[in-house]
């Protein structure tokens, strides 16, 4: 896991060891022990890395790595799972190997099936190889954009690439500007941006997730092309549901297994609910067994962070699971006396926007690595292709009552209920009850399920006030298959278009500002063309979310937890700090010069908003993660002003 960057200049400007060293320091964070340049002065051409080692831990698995006599030279972010039996299978076609790192896996495995070798690889990357014998250079990002990558390509002048947009402020022949549009966009709609290929920054394009790019350098065309589609991918099922729970565990179980294999202790992000406990759990199975062919003997502490007396404190959950385990528990309550500060330097790094700061998350990966880990092993994944949001599961009960399925809408709404607590169960009920269902001439699956998915999730409110401007939406990409009902087509946009591809770059920022790699066994490609090839009743039914799953951990984790229906994750006591901790902070920015002057807020309505709320201390949650999209903003155009 590592920070990657490189420089191509078509123009008179060269490139050298200082300013390619200053453009790949940005990346520090995401990889502290050891960094390499390699310069081609006959391309004008410079790539550079940051290491955090974790396979190979000698200089043999430094980079830029070079392979083929030097025909080719790579910079790699992520890891290649499977690359043992990679290196098994290219062994006996002749290849010998230098080191014990997966990097060099790749490197053989593009000589030996060129482009199409990231279709054999299992894991999680972003990379870029320089093809000294075509002349041209290769960029890969995996299935699901696990792995960051942005660009700046002009044909005329550069292509620069680098794994976070903060690099790009150190870019020689390069000016970062906001994109106002984009920004106001995303302000609005939190989960629409990451996976369209933009960002809020002018020039600066993101590498999608599924697709390669191929740069010429002779005659300096770039084509940008996808080689992976989940759709194109499904699977042939068991019809029988005990069979399909079975075949998912195994599958799990393999993806758990490979994602251990390391040279450097690992630990796991346990918030007590459902998805991480079934990883730390599946960890301890295979370790009891042996099964791990190559991993740290420190593996056993799990992490939890709790904010004590609040509704997202679920430290007793993870009790249960480490105590079930016999696990080493490591349970944090954050010291919030420096909360301004550090969540000021967090967004700044983060240089992206979201509804809530990812202060809760970089708390957990900051522990772990002052406890000597560099691996965590998280859950993230399974809620977005196994209706765990309450919102997929509204969508279904709303469309169960188009259809006038009424069993369905019994069932549906039973696992609604069970999704709240007690306190606000009957409001979410009688919400959900008053829901009216218009009649539509045009069912497309498409056309509905986006429009359900814009409804849920962005909530779109330009009448607020808040803008002296307008936004132009970027189209959201949509695929479909024709087989799937509208409730199914939903769940694979929250996959791969709308809300994982956000939580995916959030928890990569998070993990590597603390130097830490997060390693994601639902996200094993395996596992998600599998899910994506079940049907509804598999995921969403017998009085539960993530249905499958919870069928194949039976025996595998205590039964509080395997039937835990509450959904609470990785959040944080907003309405608590904005009338508390943050307050002051809110105010000063909102009423700064700097807030006042920008030109897209309006900041008075702004104020009075704020005022309204902080007189009585009265913020709800939703308020404030609305409100935090639009201060996030801020803090980023203050900074990118200074």
């Amino acid at each position: 896991m590592c920070g990657i960057s490189g420089i191509v200049y078509f123009n008179d400007q060269r490139v050298n060891h200082e300013n390619l060293r200053r453009f790949n320091d940005e990346l520090v964070h995401r990889g502290p022990d050891s960094e390499g340049v390699f310069i081609d002065k006959q391309n004008n051409l410079g790539l550079a890395h940051r290491r955090l080692a974790i396979l190979d831990l000698s200089s043999g698995g430094h980079q830029p790595m070079p392979f083929n006599d030097e025909n080719y030279w790579i910079v790699f972010n992520g890891e290649i799972f499977n690359f043992l039996e990679l290196k098994a299978e290219l062994s006996k076609l002749g290849y010998t190997f230098r080191s014990t790192s997966d990097t060099e896996i790749i490197l053989a495995a593009y000589q030996e099936w060129g482009e199409k070798c990231v279709g054999r690889f299992n894991g999680m990357w972003a990379f870029c190889i320089y093809d000294k014998k075509s002349n041209h250079l290769f960029l890969s990002r995996d299935r699901f954009g696990i792995k960051p990558l942005h660009f700046v390509f002009n044909k005329n002048k550069m292509f620069a690439f680098a794994s976070e947009t903060v690099a790009f402020d150190k870019l020689e022949g390069y000016k970062k500007e906001i994109d106002s549009n984009n920004l106001l966009f995303n302000i609005e709609r939190p989960y629409s941006l990451e996976a369209t290929g933009h960002t809020i920054y002018n020039g600066i394009s993101q590498l999608k997730a599924g697709c390669n790019i191929k740069l010429n350098l002779d005659n300096r065309e770039l084509h940008e092309y996808e080689w992976w589609n989940t759709l194109n991918n499904l699977v042939e099922v068991p019809d029988n549901f005990i069979e399909q729970a079975e075949e998912f565990r195994a599958l799990f179980e393999d993806a758990t297994r490979i994602r251990m294999r390391a040279d450097v202790p690992l630990a796991s992000a346990l918030s007590g609910g459902l998805d991480s406990s079934a990883v730390y759990c599946t960890i301890n199975y295979l370790m009891e067994r042996n099964e791990v062919d190559r991993y740290n003997s420190n593996w056993q502490s799990a992490f939890n962070i709790g904010y004590p007396g609040s509704l997202f404190d679920e430290s007793n959950y993870a009790k249960e699971v480490i105590e079930y385990t016999k696990g080493k528990g490591v349970y944090l309550v954050p010291n919030e006396n420096n909360l301004v500060d550090e969540i000021v330097s967090s967004t700044l790094l983060f240089d992206n926007i979201y509804n809530l700061p990812i202060y809760g998350a970089t708390k957990v990966y900051e522990a772990m690595n002052k406890r000597g880990f560099k691996i965590s092993m998280d859950g993230h994944g399974v809620d977005e292709m196994m209706y765990g949001y309450s919102h997929q599961v509204k969508f279904a009960y709303e469309e169960a009552k188009r259809s006038n399925d009424l069993k369905s809408m019994k069932t549906f709404k039973g696992i609604y209920s069970e999704m709240f607590p007690a306190s606000s169960k009957m409001e979410e009920l009688n919400r959900l009850d008053s829901v009216v269902i218009p009649n539509s001439n045009n069912p497309s699956i498409v056309s509905r399920a986006i429009s359900k998915v814009k409804r849920e999730l962005f909530k779109v409110d330009q009448n607020k006030g808040w803008y002296n401007q307008k936004y132009e939406p970027l189209p959201l990409e949509t695929k479909t298959n024709r087989n799937w009902s509208p409730v199914e087509q939903s769940l694979f946009e929250s996959f791969h278009h709308t809300i994982l591809p956000t939580i995916l770059r959030n928890f990569d920022r998070a993990g590597m500002q603390k130097s830490m790699e997060l390693r994601m066994p639902f996200m094993d490609w395996r596992l998600v063309s599998y899910v994506f090839s079940l049907p509804l009743s598999s995921k969403l039914g017998d009085g539960f979310t993530k249905r499958v799953l919870r069928e194949s951990m039976r025996g595998r984790m205590p039964e509080t937890i395997r039937q835990r229906t509450i959904k609470v994750g990785m959040s944080s006591p907003l309405p608590d700090w904005f009338g508390n901790q943050l307050k002051s902070f809110i105010m000063d920015e909102i009423t700064s010069n700097s807030f006042h002057n920008n030109g897209l807020f309006n900041s008075n309505a702004v104020i009075a908003y704020a005022e309204t709320r902080m007189k009585n201390n009265s913020w709800k949650y939703g308020e404030c993660t609305k409100f935090w999209s639009l201060l996030n903003a801020h803090i980023l155009m203050k900074n990118n002003n200074d």
